[in-house]
């Protein structure tokens, strides 16, 4: 309606938000600090983080939990269907979890409910104005969509890194890992290695071998891969749909990060 605008903050940050708020019962009127708390809370994520970037962090953490604190107290009083109340009723039922778990619980969930959601949408559509071919051919064919969310996570993968610990001595090509080493787990290499995705640093829309580790794998597999897939379908079928000549209105700059990766913005334009 409004003939363009910035995609980040148009499309990619409202509906996550939005869902993992409903999810948790937070309502409408108090939504609006979610994603700068989660913004700043993700910021220490990265490697070496600046004390700026610690003291933000802290300061959200602690803003947010004082939030959920009274938002479970006002659960307590009135509960409803939403995941607080689920938790309130598994915490004062059978003493599973404290307050404090509780509230850990729920800033885990909006983190892990949105962050990897708004930076694939980015993502995922400055890719598509970079591969105009892939782009036409989602445009003439939206039953590529559900393809078309599994390639782009893989081909620009919205978290490049995470730590894992290592539980047992393992040999991996003649290095030996010793029990207890932290190690890194860089998802968007493996997810362009040449062993296990042909062409891999080819956008293609139909690929249909695609395993990739964009939400992890095993016992660390993604809690919100189902509803992220979700997410990314829906709005891009909506895209899709009512923007069809959507196009890039100005070269977007990256986040100066290395664990998250992402977009400063993504002007659009269209019409």
């Amino acid at each position: 309606e409004k003939g363009g605008g910035d995609l980040l903050t148009d499309v990619a940050e409202p509906l996550p938000v939005a869902v993992i708020a409903e999810m948790l019962g937070i309502p409408e009127a108090d939504r609006g600090p979610l994603r700068p708390w989660s913004a700043d809370i993700c910021g220490m994520y990265e490697l070496n983080p600046s004390e700026e970037t610690a003291a933000r962090a802290v300061r959200a953490s602690v803003e947010f939990s004082d939030y959920l604190r009274e938002l479970i107290a006002e659960r307590r009083r009135t509960p409803g269907d939403d995941l607080v109340s689920g938790l309130i009723a598994a915490h004062d039922e059978s003493d599973r979890l404290t307050e404090q778990e509780m509230i850990s619980t729920c800033v885990l969930l909006l983190n892990a409910g949105h962050e990897a959601t708004v930076n694939a949408t980015v993502n995922g559509w400055y890719a598509l104005f970079r591969n105009p071919d892939q782009l036409a051919k989602l445009r003439a064919d939206h039953s590529l969509v559900p393809t078309a969310v599994e390639e782009l996570m893989r081909y620009d993968t919205p978290l490049q890194l995470f730590e894992r610990w290592v539980l047992d001595e393992i040999e991996i090509d003649g290095t030996v890992i010793p029990r207890g080493a932290e190690i890194a787990m860089l998802f968007g290499s493996a997810n362009h290695d040449p062993e296990v995705f042909r062409d891999p640093d080819r956008l293609d829309l139909t690929r249909k071998d695609n395993p990739h580790i964009s939400f992890s794998a095993g016992i660390h597999y993604c809690i919100g891969a189902p509803l992220a897939r979700i997410e990314l379908a829906a709005s891009m079928t909506a895209l899709l749909e009512k923007a069809p000549t959507l196009r890039l209105a100005a070269e977007p700059e990256r986040k100066p990060n290395f664990v998250i990766r992402g977009l400063e913005g993504l002007s659009v334009e269209a019409g």
